[in-house]
């Protein structure tokens, strides 16, 4: 453990170890072992700010750090890590903030589409001579919010999906077994190429079938027309799957 470890744990008990509510002296006391804090930790803070790309900014830089010192000594569980691991998250979360504020932002996916990412301070602001951020698209984020419940709801669709099909390729493979054994084509046990193949093309087309009835987005966009199967086939074809899922569901539940 280095000499600025130990000096900076003496320095945050000290400070922990004050009156809140203290006097002019005692808030005093404080200060000074705020400000020897800072001086401990000054080397990081330079290097944070390089690494941050804030160097023409380093007065704003020390000051956000300053806050997030502030912050670490306020939230430090000694139980957990050592304040100079835990300040140090404390220093990268202000100065990003930072940047965010003053810079476009650095993501890729930002640049691309020239997003910048500022506080809301920034987006409600009162003061006259500013002119506040404003929002381009109201919806964004309950769009945002739909697209992901979309998704998450079909990957566990496709998963579910997996399992149904895993379960009837098995169940028509054995009837296909069975009855090329009655008839001798094969050898006892076995399945043709070509049945296993079309076993696919149907699991294909019905795992198609239902994907689209149940992720419509209207009524009328439930069914393919292209399919030689009526309206009627693919809903009951859906619904004969949908059934099967939900077995397999409550099945899992009182397992």
């Amino acid at each position: 453990m280095s000499a600025t470890t130990d000096a900076l744990e003496r320095e945050v008990a000290a400070i922990r170890a004050l009156p809140a509510d203290a006097d002019m002296r005692t808030e005093a006391r404080r200060n000074r072992h705020f400000d020897r804090i800072l001086q401990l930790i000054a080397p990081r803070i330079r290097h944070f700010t390089r690494a941050y790309g804030l160097t023409d900014m380093a007065d704003d830089a020390r000051q956000a750090c300053a806050i997030g010192v502030h912050r670490a000594i306020c939230d430090y569980d000694p139980e957990r890590a050592r304040f100079t691991t835990f300040v140090n998250w404390q220093l990268r979360c202000e100065l990003q903030a930072l940047r965010h504020r003053v810079r476009l932002d650095s993501r890729d996916s930002a640049k691309r589409v020239g997003a910048r990412t500022v506080s809301l301070d920034a987006l409600l602001a009162d003061d006259a001579e500013r002119t506040p951020f404003e929002i381009e698209d109201d919806l964004a984020q309950s769009r945002v919010e739909a697209m992901v419940a979309t998704r998450i709801a079909r990957e566990a669709f496709d998963a579910m999906l997996e399992r149904y099909e895993d379960r009837m390729r098995e169940r028509a493979c054995r009837e296909i077994a069975k009855d090329t054994l009655r008839k001798r084509e094969t050898m006892p046990g076995t399945v043709h190429p070509d049945e296993l193949a079309a076993v696919e093309r149907d699991l294909a087309r019905e795992r198609a079938i239902v994907t689209r009835y149940v992720f419509a987005e209207s009524d009328d966009a439930k069914f393919d027309a292209d399919l030689p199967l009526d309206n009627e086939k693919q809903r009951q074809i859906s619904r004969r799957i949908l059934r099967n899922l939900r077995a397999q569901v409550d099945g899992a539940a009182l397992n």
